[in-house]
């Protein structure tokens, strides 16, 4: 494992694929010296460097406008000795502009391998055809962009705020006009990213941010649109439902118009990107209009699950539902920062110092666990035998007489050798350290971290159920369909077998009699005897730890706390703070109305319980009835008595089938209600996404800490 780079494999990161250098033409401050290898641009670059390690994104992709000098003068100087250390990723790329039929302007980016020869970006460059209306295109170039300039009419030139003898006289500002209107042809620029060799190009488009597709009548010119879906892999968006739809997810929000959408796109789903769109190196707090590196509009940051690299990328592209996303943070790694102790980090093996023995076969082995981790997968002898054991061992399995490497004839000898030399450390990711010798089995009464279901167990379990030998696998298997009942199904219940013991308890006492009550009695006494038992007490103490642990990390996540802010509004603000307010008070009461629900429903639920135990108890008392005149028929003949001169019971079973019907309906009424509350609930939460993009940063501030104090408050009452 050491010397794999990314030893966790692939992992949730920060992407911005979207930013420009001092030397794109539209930059936000100091500009780089038009010679890429000047030592003038050294302190600049030097800035960029730190502002790249300083952002959270782990990658990031320069678009400068027209031009890869940004790209190059950040690798030429990293090639020098003493040139600051890069710890990001950084991929070239390039931001163009394409003749299209629409009354705005079309941009396309292309995204390079950092790994790419520099000619080859240069010829691709040269590919690309600058259209000049009423001629022949020509190759882009800086020199094609200037003559650009003094190409088209003044009318043009006035549009764009350029003035007309200076773009004659000066070169430099003939460039930057040309940089602002010129287009490409549309053909070559496909035909440009197809000829990069090995796929070391991708092409990405604009969707519905500045200048994108949508802007285009599709109607009316659905040809053209359409040839840029089907040769684009990536698209710019920061719509979660457009990137849903983008990435082959049919969600309640898309599915009217999912099945086109995917057809457009020959139905390969898409990888959907938002990026910073950065023109300076550190943006300014609260201002949209000026971002730094890494500063995602309304935090619609880009994260992909792969290694930091080109081929990382290229692994996101082609399964992008399930290693993007756009937003504050995945789900994944909301539910693992929430739960850091149920979450394994590490596994070190070390030999212990004073140790004398000579072998090293498992020393200072360190494995890094994915939290996605889901298969072990190796060669026989590799070692899954050995992780699998160790950290069963290290979470406590009870099932340690079934390991297989960690066992008497393997590595544990017979004499413990050389298990005893090592000791192991499991790290779970809130920081709790487990520490043991691999020659010892975990305490009796130690709480059950890690579930292990060895081979040697299975096999256990099949056989002898097959042979009738054992009911173990019928008790595995209810153990298993009681960790998935819930409340309402349990009533009070601590495992599968006291649940059919309260399931059964009339039917039992119709065939034991009086013996039923004799053995409940000492089932009682029996399970008040092992409850007393020290094993058991430590072990509740252990699990009141940790759920202890679980509280204690919940705190740690709790929400800062954003004070309602006190500004003055805008007429449309304070009407979208209002209906907000409202809709979270709405909310509120619809969670209480949920709860009250399923708190009825589990009362409901012990009702109709008790309904059935006292129709079985009718039933017992029928039976014992009907056996005792059997029994005694004979007896009441010869004195000439009718069994109903001295006995009479009278069963009626219509005050509980009343009972059973109202609350049945009752029952219903609130599954209907529970159906609207989710549906008002959906609802309301639709309405907040617009409300929220009219507030300004603080108001959406404020209310984004509702919303994760709501989460955040609902999960610590439920756990």
């Amino acid at each position: 494992m050491q010397g794999i780079k990314y030893q966790r494999g692939s992992e949730w990161r920060k992407w911005d694929l979207h930013i420009h250098t001092p030397a794109s033409f539209h930059w936000n401050g100091e500009r780089f010296n038009p010679d890429y290898r000047s030592s003038e641009n050294t302190p600049l670059i030097d800035k960029m460097i730190h502002a790249l390690n300083a952002a959270e994104p782990a990658v990031f992709a320069i678009m400068d406008y027209w031009t890869f000098d940004g790209w190059f003068a950040l690798k030429h100087r990293l090639s020098q000795p003493d040139a600051p250390k890069l710890e990001k990723t950084v991929f070239p790329g390039i931001e163009l502009r394409l003749m299209a039929p629409m009354k705005g302007r079309l941009n396309a980016h292309v995204l390079f391998s950092d790994l790419i020869d520099d000619q080859e970006l240069l010829d691709f460059k040269s590919n690309l055809k600058v259209e000049f209306p009423g001629q022949e295109a020509r190759n882009l170039s800086d020199a094609a962009l200037i003559e650009y300039a003094r190409f088209v009419p003044k009318e043009k030139l006035r549009h764009h705020s350029l003035e007309y003898n200076r773009v004659q006289e000066d070169n430099v500002y003939a460039l930057k006009a040309g940089s602002i209107m010129a287009e490409l042809n549309c053909d070559s620029y496909k035909k440009a990213v197809a000829k990069v060799k090995n796929g070391n190009a991708i092409g990405f488009m604009p969707f519905d941010t500045n200048d994108g597709l949508t802007e285009i009548d599709r109607n009316e010119h659905f040809s053209y649109v359409l040839g840029l879906f089907k040769t684009s892999p990536i698209f710019e968006t920061r719509n979660n439902v457009l990137a849903d739809a983008f990435s082959g997810k049919k969600t309640v929000n898309n599915e009217e118009w999912f099945q086109d959408f995917q057809n457009a796109l020959n139905n390969i789903p898409r990888l959907a990107i938002s990026g910073s769109d950065a023109h300076c190196f550190v943006g300014q707090e609260g201002n949209n209009d000026r971002r730094g590196y890494g500063d995602y509009p309304s935090g619609k940051a880009t994260w992909i699950k792969a290694d930091p690299t080109y081929a990382g990328l290229k692994q996101a592209i082609k399964e992008p539902s399930k290693r993007s996303f756009i937003g504050t943070i995945p789900p994944k790694c909301k539910v693992v920062n929430e739960n850091k102790s149920l979450f394994i980090d590490s596994i070190h093996v070390n030999k212990i110092e004073e140790s004398s023995f000579s072998g090293n076969w498992l020393n200072d082995t360190s494995i890094y666990l994915n939290h996605d981790l889901v298969a072990i997968i190796g060669n026989k002898g590799s070692g899954k035998s050995a992780l699998a054991d160790i950290t069963a061992l290290l979470g406590n399995s009870k099932l340690s007489h079934h390991f297989s490497f960690l066992k008497a004839n393997r590595f544990r000898g017979k004499t413990g050798e050389p298990a005893k030399h090592y000791n192991a450390k499991l790290t779970w990711s809130d920081g709790e350290l487990l520490i043991n010798n691999l020659n010892e089995n975990p305490v009796v009464e130690s709480v059950e971290l890690v579930k292990y279901i060895p081979q040697g167990h299975f096999e256990e379990l099949c056989n002898a159920h097959v042979t009738g030998q054992s009911d173990a696998f019928e008790n595995e298997l209810r153990t298993v369909i009681f960790s998935h009942a819930n409340d309402s199904i349990r009533l009070g219940a601590h495992d599968f077998n006291q649940l059919i013991e309260q399931q059964e308890r009339s039917l039992r006492g119709n065939i034991e009699n009086v013996r039923g009550e004799l053995h409940k009695v000492n089932w009682e006494i029996e399970s008040v005897e092992n409850q007393m038992a020290d094993e058991v007490r430590k072990s509740i103490d252990e699990q009141v730890n940790q759920k202890q642990r679980l509280l204690d990390e919940h705190l740690k996540i709790k929400p800062t706390e954003i004070q309602k802010p006190t500004g003055v509004l805008s007429p449309d603000q304070q009407k979208a703070a209002e209906e907000l307010s409202v809709i979270s008070d709405s909310l509120e009461i619809l969670k209480k109305n949920n709860d009250d629900n399923q708190q009825e429903l589990t009362n409901i639920s012990a009702k109709i319980k008790a309904c059935n135990n006292i129709k079985e108890g009718l039933d017992v008392v029928r039976r014992t009835l009907q056996q005792f005149e059997k029994d005694f028929s004979d007896d009441a003949s010869l004195l000439a008595l009718d069994f109903s001169d001295f006995i009479k019971i009278d069963i009626n079973h219509k005050a509980i089938t009343d009972i059973e019907s109202a609350i049945t309906l009752r029952s219903d009424e609130i599954k209907i209600n529970n159906d609207e509350i989710a549906k008002n609930k959906e609802s309301l939460i639709l309405r907040k996404g617009p409300l929220n993009s009219k507030l300004n940063e603080p108001q959406q501030a404020y209310q984004e800490f509702l919303e994760q104090f709501r989460i955040w408050e609902e999960k610590k009452n439920r756990d």
